[in-house]
């Protein structure tokens, strides 16, 4: 490598850590579904930690398993865990300029780090506590093997393509699309010009299929767990503009759950932080596949990847989320920076400038970057609310998702802990059974206007608040993510994912049943949540 490539690529990597640690210690702490993770992770030794992630979760747990190591070694502090994060999006800048340079040279390799150094969706995934970063890196590191397969068909490439695909699905349910997407691919390419290859590459991809085999029976004997995304989110056609934006630009929209309708608008900002730079990188993928024809199957592998992810959605309850496509960034990013590396130095050097400027300049004045924004949806503030009211065992806690979601910042309370979302809202009197659409399982509850209904009201006394001591206390967790009721016509109601309709509903009927038979003491909002003290008179 020449030494000007050296210094580049050093500038790279510098560039990158600076951009994944910015604003990484986030004062709420860890949010709902970094909650679920780590609780997973210190469900006890391995066996306890794939057996808590395969009940609880749809996806194989080798990242709480490598997380698991990471904290025991590191600790568990909300800063050393993003961390480990941090580490794999700037591993994954590093794999990415070794691909470059294997599929093409030096020049193209720090190309294709420097716009994984600076995509926004990258460097948000490396701030989760989320395994979403580990499967771009996985992703960058089997391009790599791939590249070295086609020109050195030796064994040791083989293993380590085997590996890193192997990780992806053990990593991401829908992980096992892309593998095959990229088999396809590969497959067709190694047909077409490279037959010397195919006899170990078959072979390859036998002993893959092998080592993966206990997560296909797993799929296949557990399918009914993969319908219950339907009430989860929502999204549709739209949602591809949204992955456009998020795949190519600073500026990040629906990151956690899709927006229904995608609205575009123009002006100076839009032209200079989205469409310039999305205009770049089509430019890159134009002239990229026009290079050369073997570009086309590595084009074919995002694109078949989205399309398989698409018609699995469209017969399950998956959807079409930013991080749920996020495998497809890596070959995307990676065809751009092949074009890229065809243009004049001059032209090379006045892109890049332009990106990093815009991308830097977003990340760090806009409060909804990447680092900046999403900030203030973690659960540390309310369990402070919690302790500075003295929370004690013989208290008892009300709130709608996990019950475990406060655990990491209220570490001494032992008491009773109620979940609507757990304990009540699949009961019964909330949904129909024998029908399969989520949306009319739950109509009638979700629309009824009797509030609350007298068959939650009689359950919830009965499990929640007959049992209290006199002068017990009741902290109800209100949680304005669930705050739709009432929803007036059927219509309104397929506007929102079924768990946003019924959680908001049985919120509503669960405080009026607290306010009917206890008395209040105090209230604290916060930005999302409001604590409510009730006390058993």
């Amino acid at each position: 490598m020449k030494k000007k490539e050296y210094i580049i690529f050093g500038l790279v990597i510098v560039l990158a850590i600076i951009l994944r640690i910015l604003f990484i210690d986030k004062p709420a702490g860890f949010w709902h579904n970094e909650m679920v993770m780590y609780n997973q992770t210190i469900a006890g030794g391995p066996l306890d930690i794939i057996k808590a992630a395969v009940d609880a979760d749809v996806h194989f747990p080798l990242y709480q398993l490598l997380l698991a190591v990471w904290i025991k070694v590191f600790g568990n502090g909300d800063i050393t865990i993003r961390l480990f994060s941090v580490l794999a999006g700037v591993l994954n800048v590093i794999a990415a300029f070794f691909a470059g340079k294997e599929i093409k040279d030096e020049k193209t390799g720090n190309i294709f780090a420097f716009l994984n150094a600076i995509n926004a969706t990258l460097i948000f995934y490396s701030q989760e506590v989320k395994f979403y970063i580990f499967l771009s890196l996985f992703a960058t590191i089997s391009l790599y093997y791939i590249a070295r397969i086609l020109k050195n068909n030796k064994n040791i490439d083989y293993a380590g393509y085997i590996l890193t695909n192997a990780a992806i699905v053990y990593t991401f349910t829908i992980g096992v699309l892309y593998v095959i997407a990229q088999g396809i691919a590969v497959l067709a390419y190694i047909i077409w010009k490279k037959k010397e290859v195919l006899k170990k590459f078959l072979i390859s991809n036998i002993i893959l299929i092998g080592i993966i085999s206990p997560f296909a029976i797993y799929i296949l004997t557990h399918m009914h767990k993969y319908e219950s995304a339907a009430w989860i989110f929502t999204s549709n056609i739209f949602t591809t503009f949204v992955l456009i934006q998020n795949y190519f630009t600073p500026y990040l929209i629906g990151i956690y759950n899709n927006p229904v309708v995608y609205i575009p608008t123009i002006g100076i900002l839009q032209i200079l932080f989205m469409y310039i730079p999305i205009g770049v990188a089509f430019f890159g993928i134009y002239k990229g596949i026009r290079t050369e024809k073997k570009n086309y199957f590595l084009l074919a592998l995002p694109l078949m990847f989205l399309f398989f992810e698409t018609i699995l959605c469209m017969n399950s309850g998956l959807r079409m989320l930013t991080r749920y496509t996020i495998l497809a960034i890596p070959p995307l990013l990676l065809l751009v920076s092949i074009g890229l590396s065809e243009l004049k130095s001059l032209t090379i050097k006045v892109l890049t400038t332009y990106l990093l400027i815009i991308n830097v300049f977003y990340l760090l004045a806009s409060p909804i970057s990447a680092v900046r924004g999403y900030r203030d949806l973690g659960e540390r503030p309310t369990a402070i609310v919690l302790n500075e009211n003295k929370i004690n065992d013989n208290d008892t806690i009300v709130l709608a998702l996990r019950k475990n979601d406060f655990d990491k910042y209220l570490t001494t309370f032992k008491g009773r802990k109620f979940s609507l979302l757990q304990d009540f809202v699949h009961e019964p009197y909330a949904m129909r059974s024998g029908i399969h659409d989520k949306y009319e399982k739950y109509k009638d509850y979700v629309l009824s206007i009797q509030s609350p209904t007298p068959e939650f009201e009689k359950d919830f006394v009965k499990q929640v608040i007959t049992p209290m001591n006199k002068g017990a206390r009741l902290f109800y967790i209100w949680d304005e993510n669930y705050n739709s009721y009432p929803i007036k016509s059927f219509n309104d109601y397929k506007k929102i994912p079924v768990m946003t309709g019924s959680l908001s509903k049985m919120n509503a009927d669960a405080f009026l049943i607290c306010q009917k038979y206890l008395k209040i003491n105090s209230a604290v909002k916060l930005k999302y949540y409001r604590v409510f003290v009730f006390e058993k008179p």
